[in-house]
């Protein structure tokens, strides 16, 4: 029980989620995405995390980026396991609904260019992982399961019990800060009726991770005689009562062992052996009674983590970008993020050593492929598209878990966007992410679920230097079923069905100088 409690608090490392890109990726930068994800070739602002190679096209001078995104996203877990019939919440229905809410109000970023002929400095700060929380109030099946067959274990073991309940609850941040720089060189650039260029980007971005974990499961207790019975301390009276009847066994088993030694009458003296005998063998039953009833009131005990984790890494980042005729192909590989964190741990009552103040985790950031064009079809009207692969499979997880993922993560965008009047640009994309989840890779607070994303919005100028971005970007997710015979290790069959939303609602404005 204690070490399912720690795997799902674990689990929160690459759960508190990714609105927009991979598990541990957050693509959607600025209003700019929201509104068309498809920016892998924009040689806009917003192209200082999604193209920085395409930079070279944005202009003489300084520019300047604010984006805040509002973002909510549910986590619904249903799951069907026969012993769930026994909660005394919810008598004889075997199939419970645990809710989840993942949480984050503000989501900013920043980008800054300044083009000086061919140099592009450019500069991104933005949470570029997790951003969020989330929160389950009613703990989750992984907790309950092994709660709920403890009712049948005690029957087994001659005490009625038929009905269980316990107070569960998880709660998780995650942050991963990004910070990057770098420049960009402009190749060349023919500016004629067949214009083309080519410009290359070197940069790099810091990651700083900043984790808060918290939980506890408490007071687990089943009916006994119709009464709601607080287990943890009941066993541990009950090993207390052993205990005291082993030791008044030992004292009388130890008398008579005196009288035999003191008689010379052999009859007298065998049979105060066989009740020396006798009641050694009562005091070695109680005894192992006692233990029995001690591990479980340890087992039942009530169980509390407090834990923040730091940590920080650094990746590479190279980008190239071509713009012949009409269209402009953008192209962009981060290597590797190899992350370490470090728990920083107040209270661990688990007995787990995982989280144990002091003790590192891998937690690394996969390396990113993308790769999109962009065509401009009317004076007035370019269509885009992407493609982006997340190297999962090779990233550092905790526990090796990126070896269960069955393929790299990727995603497909498309989009458009036109310019009704001059001020006035009406944009919208799709986005498609199929992740190379398995059974082995899911669990309740780290599940992803293949989905798609629609984005629509506006770009409006206001002025000449002054443009404002406005947008709404929501996901659809395909539910995920896992049944297992072995249902979080209780040896009975179980089926969980793992659920997702997400909406997110942005703003942006950038000034050219």
């Amino acid at each position: 029980m204690r070490k399912l409690f720690l795997a799902a608090v674990a689990a929160f490392a690459v759960s508190a989620s990714s609105y927009a890109g991979g598990y541990l990726t957050n693509t959607n930068q600025s209003a700019s995405f929201l509104r068309n994800p498809a920016r892998l070739a924009t040689f806009e602002l917003d192209g200082a995390y999604t193209n920085p190679a395409g930079l070279a096209w944005i202009g003489e001078g300084w520019h300047f980026m604010f984006n805040w995104q509002n973002a909510a996203q549910t986590r619904k877990i249903t799951s069907t396991f026969a012993p769930f019939a026994q909660n005394v919440n919810q008598l004889g229905n075997p199939t419970k609904t645990f809710n989840g809410e993942a949480s984050a109000p503000f989501i900013p970023s920043l980008d800054v260019a300044y083009q000086k002929g061919k140099f592009t400095a450019s500069m991104h700060f933005g949470i570029t992982g997790g951003g969020g929380k989330a929160t389950f109030n009613e703990g989750l099946p992984m907790f309950e399961a092994p709660v709920s067959v403890i009712p049948n274990m005690l029957s087994a073991a001659s005490i009625p019990a038929d009905a269980y309940s316990a107070e569960m609850y998880m709660n998780g941040r995650q942050y991963i800060y990004g910070v990057q720089v770098g420049v960009t060189y402009k190749f060349f650039e023919n500016k004629g009726a067949a214009k083309h260029g080519l410009s290359m980007h070197l940069g790099a971005r810091m990651n700083f991770a900043s984790n808060h974990y918290e939980g506890y499961l408490k007071n687990i207790s089943a009916r006994m005689g119709g009464n709601m019975v607080v287990l943890s301390p009941f066993f541990s009276s009950q090993s207390s009562e052993l205990m005291g009847k082993a030791e008044q066994a030992t004292n009388a088993s130890q008398q008579y062992t005196l009288l035999a030694d003191a008689t010379t009458d052999e009859a007298l003296k065998a049979q105060y052996q066989a009740m020396a005998a006798q009641y050694a063998a009562g005091a070695a039953q109680a005894q192992a009674g006692a233990q029995t009833m001690a591990g479980l009131s340890q087992k039942t005990a009530d169980m509390e983590l407090d834990c923040d984790q730091k940590g920080w890494g650094i990746a590479p980042i190279i980008g190239l970008d071509y713009r012949v005729g009409n269209l402009n192909i953008g192209a962009r590989y981060e290597f590797q993020t190899n992350m370490n964190i470090e728990n920083k741990t107040t209270v661990n009552t688990t007995g787990v050593e995982s989280f144990a103040h002091g003790v590192n985790t891998p937690n690394d950031i996969p390396g990113i492929l993308a790769i999109g064009a962009q065509y401009q079809v009317l004076p007035k009207w370019r269509l885009m598209a992407g493609w982006n692969c997340y190297f999962d499979k090779k990233a550092g997880m905790s526990g090796g878990k990126q070896k269960t993922l069955t393929h790299n993560t990727h995603e497909i965008t498309v989009g458009t966007e036109v310019d009704v009047v001059d001020r006035l640009t009406l944009s919208g994309g799709f986005q498609n992410t199929d992740y190379g989840t398995s059974d082995a890779f899911q669990s309740d607070l780290s599940f992803n679920c293949d989905s798609y994303s629609l984005g629509f919005g506006l770009k409006v100028k206001i002025t000449k230097k002054w443009t404002a971005n406005a947008a709404y970007f929501w996901t659809t997710y395909k539910d995920y079923t896992k049944a297992s015979d072995n249902y979080n290790g209780t040896g009975l069959p179980g089926v969980d069905v793992y659920s997702r939303t997400n909406k997110v609602f942005g703003v942006g404005i950038t000034y050219d100088l």
